[in-house]
């Protein structure tokens, strides 16, 4: 009987050790109490493993950060009204997002200029599946607000507040190639975001190619869809300018008023 024990309670060991070996790390960057910490959010990216979670101190951060590990969870502590990210020169965005299933929340998010393509907020640089959650941010001027790169897929953008973006608010984008057809970001939810500026009718778009997303309870100040299969409900916007082909995109529940200044 003594065997069976000993071999249930090595077992146990082993598995225990494993899960802890295997399990997520905490950094932390800034200072608000926690010990150790990095300098810089790119620093604790370089020194995160796939899965971790960077707790981010309230403070401004000057850099451009990319992040190159797949599941990272990237947080602000206190929130977007106390801790921002600038990006230090144009033509780069603030973040980048170059591996799945990333969560970034609760940062101001500033481009340092807006003339370039890359004058971005975040960038969800991904082709397939992307997962990526940006939640909870406040992305103020730049060209683009957020930009779901084309050909990426799955990710989810909510409770945003966008402002000032020269071209477009939130772009859920497409391959700029001569087409049809085209290749777009699909299967993307866009959802409880405020995104006011862009160009007409550009505050939330969805271009040729950018297939079967779901766009509800946002206001803006323009819609512009031209993918298929989309549904786009319960939104608040000034104009919607939705392209209706086949599959057709799913149109009901939303309102005409004008919401932005």
């Amino acid at each position: 009987m003594r065997k069976p024990m000993v071999l249930f309670a090595m077992t146990t060991a082993f598995l225990l050790s494993w899960q802890k070996a295997d399990a997520a790390s905490i950094l932390w960057v800034g200072n608000c109490g926690q010990g150790a910490s990095y300098a810089t959010i790119q620093a604790a990216v370089n020194a995160a493993s796939a899965g971790d979670t960077i707790n981010v101190c309230p403070g401004v951060y000057t850099e451009s950060v990319t992040i190159n590990k797949a599941g990272l969870t990237v947080v602000s502590t206190g929130g977007a009204s106390v801790t921002r990210i600038a990006a230090p020169v144009p033509a780069s965005p603030v973040v980048a997002i170059k591996q799945p299933y990333v969560t970034l929340i609760g940062f101001t998010l500033a481009p340092a200029a807006s003339a370039n393509e890359y004058d971005l907020g975040v960038l969800v640089a991904i082709q397939g599946n992307a997962s990526a959650q940006i939640a909870h941010n406040v992305i103020r001027g730049g060209n683009s607000g957020v930009l779901l790169g084309c050909s990426s897929s799955g990710s989810t953008v909510y409770h945003n507040t966008v402002r000032g973006a020269t071209q477009v608010g939130i772009n859920v984008d497409t391959c700029e190639i001569p087409g049809p057809p085209y290749t777009g970001s699909t299967f993307n939810s866009v959802h409880h975001n405020t995104v006011c500026g862009g160009l007409f009718p550009y505050s939330i778009a969805l271009g040729d190619g950018s297939n079967f997303n779901d766009v509800h309870h946002n206001v803006a100040k323009w819609i512009s869809v031209a993918g298929v299969g989309n549904l786009v409900h319960n939104n608040t916007a000034q104009l919607f300018d939705i392209k209706q082909v086949d599959p057709a995109n799913v149109v009901f529940n939303n309102t005409i008023a004008a919401v932005c200044p």
